[in-house]
């Protein structure tokens, strides 16, 4: 359990300060700058799409495999695409405010800020990967909580008392760029090139699927919905405030698993038990957010209810979702159960396009249904999941 919440802690942080900053912006400077949080909310899954590639996928490689070098060569590897990747983003960020149903004028610099800040929150989330397979989740906890609280700290104080909010995203992203150094200082390693970029993209093809349809999911579905007007626009951007940091910690469970197939150290029984733990800890939380939040953001009740029952019951299912899918990636991986697993995907795109405000949460609780069922029709002889088993 301690495992499973230094993990937590670090996923949490990760989600947690960058809802808690564009809160507190919101009141200091304006309401709408709270919004950035959703404006560039669907581009969180295509980073997330490359600390699959270049963070989880080459430790488990590196593990699975024993290979050297994996590790190192592909960190180094995704620092440079993933500038570049978001370099190019940086620079067509008014065109992607518009797709967006967002005003240009009001979101340019808060966008672009929140896009960089994304790319050093992805460098340190490879990091942590590189931690955690090292045994080292004290380091990985002190990283995390040390470049979040300077993140959070620099762009607050700075939007207090700088008389322009250039200014103080300058100022906050140069702090932020020399931890990111001081991190590569002290932990990264390189001696020679070692990609393996198939076996990568092996191990983690559902990560990587999952992401890009996520992109794709919000990127559509969030224009869409935001086109129905405020009502639903004001609704979607707290409920996404108020669970956002719960699903990055709940998937410290996913994360936790992968370690452990890879090592051949996994425990269900165990694993399961500190799971729903966490999670009651998560439901909890997430219903306080909503309580407290509530009276000052004033969404549509009627809408925001269904949006939470949505994520509620995705959250219930996930750790039996999590550790099957998990154990299919690493150990029955075949073109036929990638493929097999992509229809969720595909139909939950597909489902972004219908014309309802609620477009994006009717696909998503098609896929929970349907990757359900896949894991376990896959996994139903599988000795590990079978509880009644000795351990």
């Amino acid at each position: 359990m301690k495992r499973l919440l230094q993990i937590s802690l670090d996923t949490l942080l990760s989600s947690i300060m960058p809802i808690i900053t564009w809160m507190l912006l919101g009141f200091i400077l304006t309401k709408e700058i709270s919004n950035v949080f959703s404006l560039t909310y669907p581009l969180q899954f295509i980073y997330l799409l490359f600390v699959s590639l270049f963070g989880i996928g080459p430790n488990i490689t590196e593990q699975k495999l024993k290979k050297e070098n994996v590790v190192s060569s592909n960190l180094l590897f995704g620092t440079i695409i993933v500038g570049l990747f978001t370099i190019l983003i940086i620079f067509n960020i008014d065109e992607y405010i518009r797709i967006m149903s967002m005003d240009v004028s009001v979101y340019h610099n808060f966008g672009i800020y929140s896009v960089i800040q994304i790319y050093f929150s992805f460098l340190i989330q490879i990091f942590s990967q590189k931690l955690y397979y090292e045994n080292k989740n004290n380091s990985a906890n002190k990283m995390n909580i040390t470049y979040h609280l300077l993140s959070f700290s620099s762009i607050i104080i700075f939007s207090i008392i700088a008389q322009s909010e250039m200014y103080a995203i300058v100022v906050s992203l140069i702090i932020q760029f020399l931890m990111i150094c001081y991190v590569f200082v002290l932990y990264f390693r390189f001696s020679k090139w070692n990609i393996c970029f198939i076996d990568n993209v092996r191990f983690t093809s559902f990560g990587l699927l999952d992401n890009l349809s996520m992109f794709l999911i919000y990127g559509i579905g969030f224009g869409n919905s935001f086109s129905y007007g405020t009502k639903y626009l004001n609704a979607i951007n707290f409920e996404a405030l108020t669970t956002d940091a719960q699903w990055d910690a709940l998937s410290s469970i996913e994360v936790a698993s992968k370690i452990d197939l890879a090592k051949d150290q996994f425990n269900y029984k165990e694993s399961l038990k500190n799971a729903y733990k966490l999670f009651a800890l998560l439901f909890a939380s997430t219903l306080f957010m909503n309580l407290v939040l509530y009276w000052y953001y004033t969404p549509d009740l009627s809408v925001l209810i269904i949006l939470l029952s949505v994520q509620f019951i995705d959250m219930l299912v996930f750790p039996l979702l999590a550790y099957r899918l998990s154990y299919i990636q690493i150990n029955m991986n075949s073109k036929y159960i990638n493929l097999n697993y992509s229809i969720s995907n595909i139909v939950r795109i597909l489902c972004s396009f219908i014309p309802s405000a609620f477009c994006t949460y009717i696909g998503q609780l098609f896929s929970t249904v349907y990757s359900l069922i896949f894991s376990f029709v896959h996994c139903r002889k599988v000795k590990v999941f079978q509880l009644k088993n000795k351990d």
